[in-house]
């Protein structure tokens, strides 16, 4: 088994295989990742220098993920049947993305997960269930994952998922430091429409913000994806957290100039009781 330190020093973007011949590898299939790129040109980048390793027990699954992160470009491909296993893959290799089966088996899964990002914590990390709501999803973005995976899925919804996943924004830190489930995805959704407001009055000025329209329209969804999913109690709890949120955001004053004028206010009530 591999730790941080031996996988973090000296290890190389490589398959096993001789040097030479990924060099030669490299240059025969790089026509082949720009053409299955070539609809997706926000990804080439992310995949052309990318490995992946996909966990997932089931043989057809495995086999609908590999031929997927084959169709993105990803030019190095590595397998395991289970969470134990797939640690020893890590020995020698880098990997930029991990797909993985969230379901609990012959490992404990957020302890598992945990090592993970010990090992490589920059990896793009994408967990899949079934049951999402049941299994440990919610609690391993919290740790770090990127985005998620219902099953069954296709290819066109592993595409989908990889690419937010890759060029998406972490878990925002209010959601990892919130009371409560609900109040963390209330928090996820406000921050997501408050970046998607400001992106917008950006667009109607500048022109390069307008680039980013879709990123942060895409957040928005998955962030009320992730809310319609995992909240507890259902809708009427969800409902709950949103009102209690926007009560305590508007008790404040709501611009920036009455902000700056109550701490002026503060500030000359404590010079006056001095």
């Amino acid at each position: 088994m591999v730790n941080a330190r031996t996988y973090s020093k000296g290890c190389k973007l490589l398959p096993r295989e001789p040097e030479n011949w990924w060099v030669t590898q490299y240059a025969r299939e790089d026509n082949r990742m720009k053409t299955h790129s070539a609809n997706k040109p926000d990804l080439y980048q992310e995949v052309c220098n990318g490995a992946v390793l996909i966990v997932e027990p089931d043989l057809s699954e495995r086999n609908l993920l590999r031929e997927s992160m084959n169709e993105l470009g990803f030019p190095v491909i590595a397998q395991a049947t289970n969470h134990k296993s797939s640690l020893d893959k890590f020995e020698g290799r880098k990997f930029t993305h991990i797909i993985f089966d969230a379901t609990k088996d012959n490992y404990p899964i957020q302890e598992w997960f945990s090592e993970i990002i010990d090992i490589a914590p920059n990896i793009t990390a994408i967990p899949t269930s079934a049951n999402p709501k049941t299994d440990d999803v919610f609690e391993l973005l919290v740790l770090g994952a990127r985005g998620y995976l219902v099953k069954p899925f296709t290819r066109e919804t592993v595409h989908a998922a990889v690419s937010l996943a890759s060029k998406g924004d972490p878990i925002p830190d209010i959601v990892k430091s919130a009371k409560d489930r609900n109040e963390a995805l209330v928090a996820m959704m406000m921050s997501s429409l408050d970046r998607l407001a400001t992106v917008q009055r950006q667009a109607r000025q500048f022109q390069t913000a307008q680039r980013e329209l879709a990123k942060a329209e895409a957040c928005l969804r998955q962030a009320s994806e992730l809310a319609h999913i995992f909240a507890k109690d259902g809708e009427e709890g969800l409902l709950e957290a949103l009102e209690r949120f926007c009560v305590n955001k508007c008790r404040g004053p709501a611009t920036r100039l009455g902000r700056l004028r109550k701490r002026l206010s503060k500030t000359r009530l404590d010079e006056d009781s001095l």
